[in-house]
C-alpha cells in the first residue's frame, strides 16, 4: 500500500430493535436516523427502518434496522480510527 493510499473503513452492523406504543418505535428510529450521523461525525449511520410490525404479546408496534458503526483509518501512523464525516451510508447501507 502506497504512503498516500488508506485502507478502506471497517464498518461493524449492530441489530436493532425498536419497541413501544403506537409507533413511536418509528418516530425514534427516524430521529437517530437523522441525527446520529452528525452527533457522531459520520462514524454512525442507520440503514434502511422496517415498516412497523404488531407487537407479538400486547399493544404497539415494534421497527428493525441495522446500525453501522464506521471506523475510517486516518493517515495518522498512531493507529488510532478517526471519523470521515464527508462519507455517509446511503439507504441501503452502501458506502457513498
Amino acid at each position: 500500500m502506497s504512503e498516500n493510499t488508506l485502507p478502506p473503513p471497517q464498518i461493524r452492523v449492530v441489530k436493532v430493535r425498536l419497541s413501544g406504543d403506537s409507533d413511536d418505535a418509528g418516530k425514534v428510529a427516524e430521529l437517530l436516523a437523522r441525527l446520529l450521523p452528525e452527533l457522531s461525525g459520520g462514524r454512525c449511520q442507520v440503514g434502511e427502518i422496517s415498516p412497523a410490525y404488531p407487537n407479538r404479546r400486547g399493544g404497539g408496534a415494534r421497527r428493525y434496522f441495522d446500525l453501522y458503526l464506521i471506523d475510517t483509518p486516518t493517515s495518522d501512523t498512531s493507529g488510532q480510527a478517526g471519523g470521515d464525516a464527508g462519507r455517509s451510508l446511503g439507504r441501503k447501507g452502501e458506502l457513498e
